[in-house]
Order: C-alpha cells, then sequence, then structure tokens
C-alpha cells in the first residue's frame, strides 16, 4: 500500500479499511463485471461451429461473473446457455425444459455434446437421393378427372306419368300442382 493510502487508513480497521477500498477502486470491478454480463449475454453458437468449447467460454464467463459478486443461480445460467444455441438444437431444449433434468452445468454441457455427436451421426447416415425422371404421372391431373361424354337419351314425354298429380304428359318437378303446393 501507498504511504498516502496507509495515513488515510490509520485510524480505521480491517472491515473499514475493505469498504473504503471497494469504494474507491469498485469502480473498475463494476466495469468488468459489466464487459463480462454483456459478453455472456450476447454470445450465440453459430451454425457449424461445435458446441463444447462454446458452453465452455459461457460456464467460464458465468463462474467469472460469480467471482465479481454476480450470482446467476443455475437455473438462469442453463437457460442462458440453451438460449445461445441454433435452432438445430431446439429439440434438445424442448426435452431438457419438459423433463425437468436437474444437473449442474458440467453435466449439461456432457448431454449437449452428446445430442450434437447424435446429429452428426444421424447426417452422415442420411437417405441417399437417387434423381431420374419417371414416366409415371403422380398425383391428381389438373383439372380433375374428366367424365366419359355420354349421348343424352330422349324421352317421349306422353307416355310419362307425373307422381304427384298422376297425369300424363310431365314429371313431378315440372308439375303446376306441386311446384304451388311447395309456395
Amino acid at each position: 500500500m501507498s504511504s498516502e493510502l496507509q495515513r488515510q487508513h490509520e485510524d480505521m480497521d480491517q472491515v473499514d479499511i475493505i469498504n473504503h477500498l471497494k469504494k474507491m477502486y469498485g469502480g473498475q470491478s463494476r466495469t468488468a463485471r459489466f464487459q463480462l454480463s454483456k459478453t455472456l449475454f450476447r454470445s450465440t453458437l453459430t451454425a457449424n461451429a461445435e458446441v463444447g468449447p462454446h458452453v465452455l467460454k459461457m460456464i467460464s464467463l458465468i463462474e467469472q461473473l460469480e467471482k465479481s459478486g454476480c450470482k446467476l443461480g443455475k437455473e438462469l445460467s442453463q437457460d442462458l446457455i440453451l438460449q445461445s444455441l441454433p435452432g438445430t438444437f431446439s429439440q434438445f431444449i424442448v426435452n431438457f425444459n419438459m423433463n425437468k433434468m436437474d444437473c449442474d452445468l458440467h453435466e449439461m454441457l456432457n448431454l449437449l455434446i452428446d445430442y450434437e455427436n447424435q446429429i452428426a451421426s444421424e447426417k452422415s447416415k442420411g437417405t441417399v437421393m437417387v434423381v431420374g425422371k419417371s414416366n409415371s404421372k403422380k398425383g391428381k391431373a389438373k383439372g380433375g378427372v374428366t367424365k366419359p361424354n355420354r349421348k343424352k337419351v330422349t324421352v317421349d314425354k306422353s307416355d310419362v306419368e307425373c307422381f304427384y298429380c298422376k297425369q300424363k304428359g310431365h314429371w313431378k318437378r315440372n308439375c303446376k300442382k306441386y311446384l304451388d303446393s311447395l309456395k
């Protein structure tokens, strides 16, 4: 300690000295804490990057924040890590939240690495798609199904009997008595 600081703290006990030093130099720790939290909250995993180094970096930032006096808690720390993951991890996030997994950050890191390896193995297996032309058409044709042309059969109306009025020469749908009864 410099002689000036020593002279200022001669009449103080240990606790008062520490509190006074924190007041004097605490602004630097506030700035450092701000930078750590800014880096932590803005970090995201790019689509092609590995999840292991990313989560290790985030765990390191969380631990540094806790050392500087900013306790995030286990659940908030897990949420920050899950929010930094890309959409390819959406199934993992759903399973993690649905099963309410109780694990620390390092166990979560191992689960994420396992999931990443599982995704990579599924992609490498993949299905081979053969592209070629086929002569058969699939699906419905545009315009629907066409009906065959049928010739209209002409019926001699003089022989037809109405089912409503029992007179010959018209059908029930054309019967004046029937149509009047509907009104």
